[in-house]
């Protein structure tokens, strides 16, 4: 799934030094390269430019002329006049999607199936550093029989990108990369060390098409798909599935799996925390001081910036942080949820009723026979706090919604894992933290399944379940700060934000308050890393799941639970004729009698990731597509084998997964991010290995969707894989959040009713929490003044410097992210 990566000092990687393309622009480069630069004749480059947006591998800028077909790395694309006015610099119609390869033609037709020599076998960076053994590099001529050793040790990785000196001599060593032909982009020729070039383009170089890859004698009769023997042009663009299928469908447990069966959840030592109360931190009166946050931030910064931004970095983080912040576990039900939005907005007397007078109209999701009701939501709200008062920040406040990835156990959550020193165990929530510091109350949602519901369903990019599991909790909090505190109020200004699953979350989120038709205001939307395509471009991952290529197959397990009748809402559950089970996991993993064989019972149990690999099948005996319906894997590779990047919508679906599919369907959001009428921000890498790149919708669509990178100054755009640009996408939303930026996302606002009637000597907030009030979790308190500290001696909070928190918190945090994002990644 990833871009390929260009040789660092090879002619051709700037699109302004690639082969003309008089098609699309007047000069034959985009205009941008002629500002401040002498256009050569013909195939010499432009050269001294240094205007041009920096683009990611395969993207040009969208085209000058009227409409016209172009490619973009392996896939062809049609751009109409309307691109012409879009900056510079977003994906729009040119998304660089997966790595695809064409079956190069053999010129002579007798041959037999190219691949029979190692040079010409699918390149192997892990153990040489061109892909191939030096030998064919230098003339194949020279090479053993047998395939040389490794070049690159095992133990080893190489500190720097591995170059090659471009030689000189042909125009076509100046074009734009040709993937599909030469598996380097350009002709060896151009790359290799002493080497003329000849006058006309060397043909397509074996070793780029899997007609050449070598041999697979497990997967096809001849150790090829059949097409290579008989006329490799007729071979489909993707490879085609195995011919040969085994006979063992999958591994037995192996022996790091008990035994015994599954142990059933129970809550851990001390039970849960305590509904709607304050989470118990080690500073006076369970307030974390701005100090510490900020050195937090600052200490991320000195790790993850380059040295000559570290300066700005920690100048917008100082501009960021504001205030102190206090942890509350907060929990709701639809119930009483339901009765306080009726109760506001009651039909009144003579006049007709609203849609909005009915819970049930505006919140599906809460309706009484929906999946929902009856369970408890729960999550992690950070109150902002004066940090001289030590009270609740006065005036009108905007609320925020930070969306995490969730983990498959239970009762690793928000609300449950938010530690008592932040400095000491660093949270997940690094980038919820600094959203309250600036002055926005925000919640961090469980997730239905989570915390105070752990013993309910859990499910897995379902676009209801996240919309059950957030805005209960906002309405909520809104009216306990309404009803207890005398001189906060949280406002309709709202920012909502996800990294991952939690970007997909926040879509369906953003989506839902749009639905309430109450008033809210978007004063900052930030998507990152989201699959947002999810019934197109995202089930690419069966296609790589049934290679045994995909980075992390327990997704599959996740997804299988939550699109197998387990969700009373979605369409492929509780089929009236049960004879027909459309489930998105295959039966032998639906096995009711056999835990270990059941993805059900891996999500009830709450098995964690490291376990989930170990029950995944794997080969020889087995491949990790075993675990999907076989209906849906037949679809799906047939489909990407064609270039139809739409399986459900092609020929290739049947009446078997008809209904499966309107599941899926119903729960891709990209017609509802396109119809947001309020400025979104996407933040994805083009080097995304996890949720492919080819998620982010097309920018032209909807003028209010923009790039991270074109969205403030100083914000590049992604460029690691899917957990490293995790940060970078966090980072980069959080500019948005400080005093540089747009005040009106975190501004505190003044009451309408005057400066002088709201004192902070009045405040009245309750002792225990603004959520506490006589529901479940605590008894109903009578708001009074914030207790004063009484132990300030014993918990004198140590503010370290940011050098020596980067070392400890970003080190630790890392390993936070990578189990978090690296394995809960969706």
């Amino acid at each position: 799934g990833r871009l390929h990566s260009h040789h660092r000092d090879l002619v051709g990687e700037d699109y302004c030094v690639w082969g003309p393309n008089y098609e699309c622009y007047t000069t034959g480069w985009p205009s941008c390269c002629s500002s401040n630069a002498t256009i050569a004749d013909n195939s010499t480059a432009i050269a001294g430019n240094n205007t041009c947006p920096d683009l990611p591998e395969g993207i040009l800028p969208p085209c000058e002329l009227s409409t016209t077909t172009y490619t973009t790395s392996s896939f062809t694309t049609t751009v109409s006049d309307e691109s012409s006015t879009t900056p510079a610099g977003l994906p729009n119609a040119t998304l660089p999607v997966r790595e695809t390869t064409t079956p190069a033609t053999a010129a002579d037709t007798t041959l037999s199936v190219l691949g029979s020599s190692y040079c010409t076998y699918a390149p192997d960076t892990s153990c040489y550093l061109t892909g191939w053994p030096a030998c064919c590099s230098e003339g194949a001529s020279t090479c053993p029989d047998q395939q040389p050793a490794c070049e690159v040790s095992s133990t080893t990785i190489p500190s720097s990108p591995v170059t090659a000196t471009i030689i000189l001599g042909s125009d076509y060593c100046t074009y734009g990369p040709d993937y599909n032909c030469y598996s380097d982009g350009w002709p060896s020729c151009c790359i290799e060390d002493e080497t003329t070039c000849p006058e006309e383009q060397p043909p397509c170089i074996p070793g780029a098409s899997f007609c050449t890859y070598a041999p697979d004698t497990s997967c096809y009769e001849t150790g090829w798909p059949a097409c290579c023997s008989d006329d490799a042009s007729t071979c489909p663009q993707n490879q085609p599935p195995c011919e040969i299928t085994s006979t063992t469908s999958s591994l037995s447990p192996n022996t790091e799996i008990p035994v015994t069966a599954f142990t059933a959840l129970t809550l851990p030592e001390g039970g849960l925390r305590t509904c709607n109360e304050v989470i118990e931190m080690d500073y006076p009166d369970n307030i974390l001081p701005k100090e510490i946050i900020l050195a937090i931030l600052e200490g991320m910064i000195e790790q993850s910036y380059p040295v000559e931004a570290v300066e700005a970095g920690k100048e917008q983080m100082a501009a960021l942080v504001k205030y102190d912040l206090r942890a509350h576990k907060i929990c709701a039900t639809c119930e009483e949820v339901n009765a306080m939005w009726e109760a506001k907005n009651a039909c009144i007397d003579g006049e007709p009723c609203t849609s909005k007078s009915f819970a049930s109209e505006v919140m599906t999701y809460c309706m009484e026979s929906s999946f929902a009701y009856g369970r408890t939501m729960s999550g992690l709200l950070l109150e902002p706090i004066d940090s001289v008062t030590k009270d609740p920040i006065v005036g009108r406040v905007a609320t925020t919604i930070f969306s995490d990835p969730t983990n498959p156990e239970p009762f690793n959550c928000p609300s449950e894992t938010w530690p008592t020193d932040v400095v000491a165990s660093p949270p997940m929530q690094i980038g919820a933290m600094a959203t309250a510091s600036s002055g926005t109350y925000t919640i961090v949602p469980d997730v239905l399944g989570n915390g105070e519901d752990w013993e309910g369903i859990r499910s897995y990019i379902v676009k209801t379940v996240y919309q059950a599991s957030a805005v209960p909790l906002l309405l909520k909090l809104q009216n306990d700060v309404e009803n207890n505190y005398n001189c906060t109020v949280l406002d309709k200004r709202i920012n909502i934000l996800g990294y991952s699953e939690g970007g997909y979350a926040s879509v369906a989120i953003a989506d839902a308050f749009d639905t309430l038709d109450d008033g809210y205001i978007h004063t900052f939307t930030g998507i990152g890393g989201a699959p947002i395509r999810l019934s197109t471009e995202q089930l690419y991952v069966i296609v790589e799941m049934h290679s045994n290529s995909y980075p992390f197959p327990p997704f599959i397990a996740r997804l299988g639970n939550s699109y197998s009748s387990t969700n009373v809402d979605l369409p492929n559950t509780n089929l009236s004729d049960t004879d027909i089970q459309q489930n998105f996991a295959s039966e032998e993993y639906l096995d009711d009698g056999d835990e270990y064989k059941d993805v059900r019972a891996w999500a009830e149990f709450g098995v964690g990731y490291e376990e989930m690999f170990g029950l995944m099948p794997t080969p020889p005996g087995g491949d990790f597509s075993d675990i999907i319906n076989p209906e849906v894997v037949d679809m799906v590779v047939s489909s990407f084998a064609v270039n139809n990047s739409d399986p459900c919508n092609s020929e290739f679906a049947t009446d078997a997964v008809g209904v499966l599919c309107e599941a899926v369907i119903q729960n891709d959001l990209l017609e509802t991010i396109e119809s947001f009428d309020y400025p979104v921000v996407l933040c994805h890498s083009p080097n995304d290995e996890l949720v492919f790149y080819a998620n982010v919708p097309n920018t032209t669509m909807n003028d209010n969707l923009v790039m991270i990178q074109d969205h403030g100054d100083g914000v590049p755009q992604p460029s690691g894989n899917h957990s490293t640009a995790f940060g970078e996408c966090v980072m980069g939303f959080l500019v948005s959040f400080s005093d540089t930026s747009d005040s009106s996302i975190r501004s505190i606002l003044p009451l309408e009713d005057g400066e002088g009637s709201c004192r902070v000597s009045e405040i009245a907030m309750p002792s225990k929490s603004p959520t506490v009030d006589g529901g479940e979790g605590g008894a109903s308190v009578t708001p009074t003044k914030s207790p004063t500290t009484t132990d300030t001696d014993e918990k004198e909070p140590i503010v370290p410097d940011s050098v020596a928190v980067s070392s400890s918190v970003y080190n630790a945090l890392t390993l936070v992210l990578v189990s978090a994002v690296g394995a809960a990644w969706w």
